[in-house]
């Protein structure tokens, strides 16, 4: 029964999200129900580690290569951010220090290293073949970067036994070792430079999705080679290498310790109506029995013993005695069917059992236990929502039971699924008949559904409202009855469509208004009413009197016009209180003026408002250039804004009313210039600015001459324009003079004392005074260049 239950473990099938799951498993449970296979039986099973370090995984989805087995790890197996084997891979250095010692086989596999927080997982086992295996992954924090070093987390898988003496079987296929120095990518670290080894048995995790270790080793086969039915014993060990800190682990594969037996048993149950492939139901179910065997070099007849309290030929049909594999073929099957006998007998059961010899010449049987069950009358009963609204849509379900599915549907109104929708306006009986697929049963069941009669939706409401003043509130109502409660309320009116939705609202209306209400029941039924509030008075409107410009100091009279209303009209304008119909008003900037108009209903107030806008031009200029010299024209740019007009007095007695005019001075001094500007209206702004006014005059002085007797430039000499007097000094390097003239048609022929001076630099000194009088000084050099 044992391999029977591990070929079935295989084929079911495993479904589940891309996730890594854990649980901790007492080390028995990890053995028995998930390590083993076929072909093998264990026996003393122990463990030396903390009970989180061992237990079971699923892997659907993940890169690991393995979808669910044994894990064993350093540190722990539980899911803790930091800590355990869990994805995503967002640590370079997961783990967690368990607090254990070391394993003195794997300190002298790694060269004598102390390890540490080992897990131990040890029993014996029995082979039925000549040989056992399992497949495995082994995982670490230390890739990749401490490749190389001594922090090398080891593992290994021990045999001994007859003819087997202690070695280890957790191999590549090249015979070395799997460690996590000589299984990785890494090129190059801090530890050393090297190739990577065995790259192809590597996988690189960094960023894995699903899981925290940093790398792994791919699917490999741990496989040694055993005598037929003796006891073996078997040591799966893994441990921290060098500290406590990052922590590896091993992946065992589900049901892969195996040892090879001849023949192997499965079954398929269809349909599967108890939803368990070891149960039968009577009348429409057929189990087909599959052998598989390896060794297919000549026949094999593999007996089968019948026995259960079912009865062959009655309860069930024919199953043979014995099934023969010819020569050459690894698969042989034959089917059974349960008969429906229509007596209730409860739970008979059918046991096969298949003599077979395992590869030591014992006795193995395989068995196979079945059991029939009787299939329940088919029954149905139709569930249902009551009806609140005539018309309303109501699913009505019919459930079944007995029988055995798939069922079929025939509804009255002659749909032919599970469930239906109506939607009745009165009151309907429905009816279902359900028929299942086995034994052609039939039930029917019926379902009243209800519906009320509902009376006309009514609304009492506010009768019409007469008033002579606007602004009054009234209290309007609406009072629903009838229909389906509770109600919704929508009131509008003319100027708006959306005033509330309680069943009353106050109105407040400035002329006549109709309000308009609609309710609405719970069935979405509706009835709309009006309420028309009549305003017997006219709207009280204004005339005001039109904007006004004038200029800044000025007055200005405004006036309200005021028609409508009810009798008597009163003012009051806001910004002085006065009362009266038009008043006098002196802005100096430009002011709007509001007045508040009532009537004798004194409900309400109108406001009305003009404006009175001060308005003047703004007078500006400058000149085209910013030299000024007597003498000569200055011409004025006028920059004024909003003028119409100009009057200009240039300071001298001159004056002008050209926009952009012009002015000559005769005499140089300090002048003020004035321009107002003048709009359309006769607004005035004037600004004054001044100027100052230049003498005119120059003087060119050379700076050098060649006193060297040819025809050109043989003296110095200056030129001169509105210059009254003037004396000149020169002077050389040491400041004696060597020159002096005091009219300025000088002329210097470049001597000293009747000899021409050396060639070189000298130094003018010239003060002059210009016709105005004004006195001035230059100074100034002149090269001599003989």
């Amino acid at each position: 029964m044992k391999f029977l239950t591990a070929i079935l473990l295989i084929l079911l099938p495993i479904v589940g999200m891309s996730q890594l799951v854990t649980q901790v498993m007492s080390p028995q449970a990890v053995v028995q129900n998930v390590l083993l296979g076929s072909g093998v039986t264990v026996s003393n099973i122990t463990f030396n580690g903390q009970a989180t370090q061992i237990g079971s995984f699923t892997a659907n989805g993940t890169n690991l290569g393995l979808t669910e087995g044994v894990i064993i790890n350093t540190g722990t197996i539980m899911n803790s951010p930091g800590e355990g084997p869990h994805g995503p891979n967002n640590s370079e250095g997961a783990g967690l220090d368990a607090g254990g010692g070391g394993y003195s086989l794997l300190s002298n596999l790694i060269g004598g290293i102390d390890t540490y927080d080992a897990a131990i997982l040890e029993f014996d086992f029995v082979p039925y073949s000549d040989s056992v295996r399992f497949n495995y992954v082994f995982a670490s924090e230390e890739y990749l970067e401490y490749v190389g070093s001594e922090y090398n987390d080891v593992f290994a898988f021990y045999i001994s036994g007859p003819a087997v003496a202690l070695q280890n079987i957790a191999k590549l296929p090249n015979g070395q070792a799997v460690t996590i120095n000589n299984v990785h990518s890494a090129t190059t670290n801090p530890f050393g430079t090297f190739g990577a080894s065995n790259g192809q048995f590597y996988v690189n995790n960094n960023g894995g999705a699903t899981i925290q270790y940093d790398g792994f080793t791919k699917v490999l086969t741990a496989e040694a080679a055993v005598q037929c039915g003796e006891t073996y014993h078997l040591i799966i060990a893994i441990a921290d290498a060098g500290d406590h800190v990052y922590d590896s682990g091993i992946f065992l594969e589900a049901n892969s310790l195996s040892s090879d037996i001849p023949v192997e048993v499965s079954h398929v149950v269809a349909p599967d109506i108890f939803g368990d492939q070891s149960v039968m139901a009577e009348g429409c179910v057929t189990t087909t029995v599959t052998l598989d065997r390896e060794d297919v070099v000549g026949p094999l007849t593999v007996p089968i013993i019948v026995s259960g309290t079912a009865i062959e030929n009655t309860d069930y049909s024919d199953i043979p005695n014995s099934v023969t594999f010819p020569a050459g073929q690894s698969t042989i099957q034959f089917s059974f069917d349960a008969f429906e006998d229509g007596l209730t007998e409860g739970t008979e059961t059918i046991i096969l059992t298949f003599d077979i010899l395992d590869p030591c010449g014992n006795p193995s049987p395989l068995v196979l236990e079945l059991s029939i069950e009787d299939i329940d009358p088919v029954e149905v009963e139709i569930t249902g929502g009551t009806v609140t609204c005539p018309g309303e849509e109501i699913e009505l379900l019919a459930t079944p039971s007995g029988g055995a599915p798939p069922y079929t549907y025939l509804w009255s109104t002659g749909e032919t699924t599970a469930s239906i929708f109506v939607s009745p306006t009165s009151t309907q009986t429905y009816t279902v008949t359900v028929t299942d697929d086995c034994l052609d049963d039939s039930d029917s069941d019926s379902y009243e559904l209800i519906v009320p009669t509902v009376p006309p939706l009514v609304m009492d409401e506010t009768d019409d409202i007469t008033e002579i003043c606007p602004y009054i509130a009234a209290l309007l109502e609406s009072n629903a009855t009838g229909g389906v409660p509770p109600y919704s309320y929508q009131w509008s009116s003319t100027f708006d469509p959306n005033l509330g939705t309680a069943s009353s609202i106050t109105a407040i209306p400035s002329t006549t208004t109709t309000y308009t209400v609609t309710v609405t029941d719970f069935c979405g039924n509706s009835t709309t009413e009006d309420i028309v509030y009549t305003i017997t008075s006219p709207p009280l409107t204004l005339v005001m009197s039109p904007a006004l410009e004038i200029c800044p100091g000025d007055s200005a009279f405004i006036t309200v016009e005021s028609f409508g209303g009810y009798g008597q009209h009163y003012y009051d304008w806001l910004h002085s209180d006065e009362t009266a119909t038009g008043i006098w008003v002196f802005p100096s900037q430009t002011t709007t003026y509001t007045v508040s108009v009532s009537d004798e209903c004194q409900t309400f107030t109108v406001e009305g408002s003009t404006e009175v806008v001060v308005v003047k031009p703004t007078a500006d200029f400058t000149t085209t250039s910013t030299s000024f010299f007597n003498d000569l024209p200055i011409t004025f740019l006028n920059l004024s804004q909003n003028a119409t007009t100009y009057e200009w007095d240039f300071g001298d007695g001159n004056s002008d009313t050209f926009p952009h005019p012009s002015n000559t001075y005769d005499e140089p001094g300090l002048y003020y210039i004035t321009l107002i500007a003048i709009d359309d209206k006769g607004c005035r702004d004037t600004i004054t600015k001044p100027i100052n006014i230049e003498e005119e005059w120059w003087i060119y002085v050379p700076n050098t001459f060649t006193p060297d007797g040819d025809r050109s430039n043989n003296d110095f000499r200056i030129s001169t324009i509105g210059i009254q007097s003037l004396n000149i000094a020169i002077y050389n390097r040491w400041g004696e003079q060597v020159f002096e003239a005091h009219d300025q048609r000088f002329i210097w022929d470049g001597t000293y004392n009747g000899v021409l001076v050396n060639d070189g630099t000298y130094v003018w000194k010239i003060d002059f005074v210009t016709n105005s009088g004004r006195e001035k000084k230059m100074v100034g050099h002149i090269n001599v260049l003989k």
